[in-house]
């Protein structure tokens, strides 16, 4: 059995919203010394406010987020400073802060270092038609193509006043979900699916909402952008296992629609819609179809039943976010699934497990997995066994060319190796192995693997080189492992860059537009290929490519219009046209390359 391919990617730090780390030193081993950094402190002050853009009134309330875009005491490249000793370190980067707008809209930050900033304002709760900004950026601060906005450069003792930042309402989408006879339908699940550029398939981006009694919707606060409405009025999937049988009036349901009448998120027509606007008359005529049931039982790999498991039915290449249909199993491990439209599956079922607290130098044990592909024709699928397992488990090396980094003066171990979906359009609902910690001697242990893997670093001025499984070059190749296999991960920090600016036609910077590098091999044109690199522009339309090994690249300036790709697409066909348009460029060891660029198909 062949499962998705996902990408192992190292990374270092602890995420935000993470709880304080408690440690407890072994009794046979001396104390650690424990020191805390002071966060730096200085004169400098940043004062602005928030409005509305629409009418310029203040916003009230609004969280305002200070972001440190380069460190004061950054020392970026150079070794520690023989002079610090143990108990005198030196301040740590300041962490992001956080202000609240009065009822002016103010607000203010005091005692900041010298060094580069950037500010974000978001809406508060009750205000949330409105979208977050950054300062000086020229569009929201939205999911799919987030803008960092103007960067602060601040001096001891300076003042910066009137950092003032006016937040746009969001766009709206109204209509209304009908029947097959035009008759409205209430009750109704409404939410919309958004494009990030260069990715073809939906993402799922907010709660939704449901129909009213006139079958009627409102989605508001949506950020400028490329989205699918869906309208999901299927009936309740989790059926218990000894639930009496379907009625035949039972077996005929409405489906999962997509704008105006779709069943499949390929035929689905996109709305492009903008900060401030509403579109309407969005109306879904909601399809009907003969429904399914998918039962079975579960086992562990002891051959024992699985009580409580928890399994997910869900559609092969649906949008990220999408429920999918859930199931729970009984004492005797069995499982019963109603009212599935027909379609490829993939079930997936975990055993019950007890929740471990997070701790950096601890790694959880990984939990017996099942998934099971199911195709859903026109009969029930019946008598599904569905045996689970804890994958594999693989060792690897990270070999670290200018040697490892300083570890964090909390002495807490961050450095990680995790896996994500890598295969779109077999990926949704399949599980992720636990993170695993990279030991002290640069060794990791992946557990839980199951199916086709390939393997990515990204670690804080560390980039990956070349991936190797049993001597052979892995770099951007899915593989599926065995136990036996040894893999060498080789980071660098010696990399290259390339930057430049991009203009249009008329020699105006454009801001609404991407960077996409990727390599002249027509072998790696896939979007999620090691040497396809994206970013967006900085507000004086600069842009900046780094983390570069050396080789042949195109690099061409689109629209986000023009990556956001038509559902289905074929990436091959889509790189072998932009390389007619792209700008080639030669990247060696170390090397740093400027180039400016056209965008040829300017935004509408």
């Amino acid at each position: 059995m062949r499962l998705p391919a996902l990408v192992v990617i190292a990374t270092v730090g602890i995420g935000a919203g993470q709880a304080p780390i408690i440690q407890t030193q072994p009794a046979n081993q001396p104390p650690r010394d424990v020191v805390k950094r002071a966060e730096p402190t200085g004169t400098a002050r940043i004062k602005g406010r928030v409005v509305a853009a629409d009418r310029g009134t203040p916003i009230r309330r609004a969280t305002v987020s200070l972001i440190v875009f380069t460190p004061p005491t950054a020392t970026r490249g150079q070794p520690p400073d023989p002079s610090v000793g143990r108990g005198s370190q030196p301040p740590a980067p300041m962490a992001p802060r956080r202000a609240v707008t009065d009822s002016d809209g103010q607000f203010e930050f005091t005692g900041l270092p010298a060094g580069t900033y950037r500010v974000t304002a978001s809406p508060p709760q009750y205000s949330s038609q409105y979208l977050s900004m950054s300062y000086g950026a020229t569009r929201p601060a939205g999911p799919y193509w987030p803008e960092p906005g103007q960067s602060i450069e601040l001096k001891d003792g300076q003042s910066l006043e009137k950092v003032n930042i006016a937040l746009p309402r969001g766009a709206i989408i109204t209509g209304r979900v009908l029947d097959e006879n035009g008759e409205p339908l209430a009750r109704v699940q409404v939410y919309t699916m958004g494009f990030p550029p260069g990715v073809a398939r939906g993402q799922r981006s907010g709660g939704g909402m449901t129909t009213d009694d006139l079958g009627q919707y409102r989605l508001w606060g949506l950020s400028p952008g490329e989205y699918v409405v869906v309208a999901d009025a299927r009936m309740n999937s989790f059926i218990a296992p000894n639930a009496p049988p379907e009625t035949e009036e039972e077996r005929v349901g409405y489906l999962t629609t997509y704008y105006p009448g779709a069943i499949d998120e390929t035929n689905a027509q996109r709305l492009r819609v903008k900060s401030g606007e509403e579109t309407q008359g969005i109306d879904i005529r909601v399809g009907q179809a003969r429904l399914y049931h998918v039962s079975g039982v579960a086992i562990d790999s002891k051959g024992r039943p699985v009580a409580g498991g928890n399994g997910q039915l869900m559609r092969r290449g649906a949008a990220v976010g999408s429920s999918g249909f859930f199931a729970m199993t009984d004492p005797k491990g069995q499982f019963q699934i109603r009212n599935v439209p027909p379609g490829e599956y993939r079930f997936m079922l975990r055993l019950p497990q007890n929740v471990q607290p997070f701790s950096s130098d601890t790694q959880r044990e990984p939990v017996e997995t099942a998934s099971v592909p199911v195709s859903v024709g026109n009969a029930d699928v019946d008598n599904l066994t569905v045996v689970t397992s804890l994958g594999v488990t693989v060792t690897g090396q990270v070999v670290f060319e200018q040697g490892p980094p300083t570890p964090p003066a909390s002495g807490a171990n961050t450095m990680r190796v995790f896996a994500v979906a890598m295969n779109p359009e077999d990926s949704a609902g399949v599980p992720n192995p636990e993170p695993a910690i990279i030991g002290a001697d640069s060794s990791f242990t992946l557990k839980g693997l199951m199916g086709e893997y390939g393997i990515r670093t990204g670690m804080t001025n560390q980039y990956i080189k070349s991936v190797t499984v049993n001597g052979q070059d892995m770099t951007d190749v899915a593989h599926e492992f065995k136990s036996s296999d040894r893999v060498t991960v080789t980071v660098t920090s010696r990399v290259s860059t390339v930057e430049g600016t991009v203009t249009d036609l008329r020699d105006a910077q454009v801001a609404d537009v991407g960077i996409i590098l990727f390599s002249e091999d027509r072998a790696a044109w896939r979007f999620n290929s090691f040497w396809t690199r994206r970013t967006g522009l900085e507000p004086n339309g600069h842009f900046r490519v780094t983390g570069l090994m050396p080789g042949r690249y195109y690099i061409a300036a689109v629209t986000r219009q023009r990556l956001a790709l038509p559902g289905g697409s074929d990436a091959t066909a889509f790189f072998e046209q932009l390389a007619k348009e792209a700008t080639s460029v030669l990247v060696g060891v170390d090397d740093q390359r400027t180039v400016d660029l056209r965008v040829t198909d300017t935004p509408q």
